[in-house]
């Protein structure tokens, strides 16, 4: 669902609601379930650290404004990007020009998945952003746009340890990894919940 304008990105930062504006019209971006999130949030610890640990400037964000086109038309929000150029992040409150890799994961929602499948690749490709990752949780696979690259786009599993060098040098994706921290986590959370059963139960 979309709302025709044409709007600027000041007129988007007055809603309250979640938005994303492009090309002028405004995104309404819907709530995923929380797996989601909590795979959203592992992901990005684990390209966090991988940033921390080079010498190259490398910083990952997480839901910040992207000026991509460096006008007031536009201003996407991937679910996590990763700057290479400390100029673009000087101004503090957006993230200007393309950044080297940006992450979506698909939603349930089909609208938003036809923006991030279709809408999105067009404006990231032409901007210049170095890659774009595609994630499923749905199906346990991704897709991996390099846009230097005028191939197809590389497919993987959640078996399989992804190239990364454009996040940080040297850097991959261990799939595997990130399905055993959700796992943890589901089974840490449910460990808590039997505890706070039992002592309810006691009292």
């Amino acid at each position: 669902m979309y709302e025709t304008g044409p709007y600027t990105i000041e007129d988007n930062q007055k809603r309250t609601d979640r938005t994303e504006l492009i090309d002028g019209f405004i995104y309404k971006m819907k709530s995923n379930l929380p797996i989601y999130g909590v795979y959203l949030r592992n992901l990005y610890g684990m390209i966090t650290q991988a940033c921390n640990g080079t010498e190259e400037y490398a910083r990952a964000f997480m839901y910040v404004g992207v000026r991509i086109d460096k006008d007031d038309k536009t201003c996407i929000v991937p679910d996590i990007c990763i700057v290479r150029d400390e100029q673009q992040v000087a101004g503090g409150e957006f993230v200007e020009g393309a950044p080297e890799v940006t992450i979506e994961f698909l939603g349930s929602d089909l609208e938003d998945r036809k923006r991030d499948l279709f809408l999105k690749i067009n404006k990231y490709r032409n901007a210049g952003v170095g890659e774009y990752w595609i994630i499923d949780v749905e199906h346990k696979s991704l897709m991996v746009y390099d846009f230097s690259d005028i191939s197809l786009p590389k497919y993987y599993s959640f078996e399989d340890e992804v190239p990364a060098g454009r996040i940080a040098p040297g850097f991959s994706i261990d799939f595997k990894a990130l399905e055993e921290k959700v796992k943890k986590f589901y089974e840490m959370a449910e460990f808590a919940r039997k505890v706070k059963e039992k002592k309810a139960h006691k009292s």
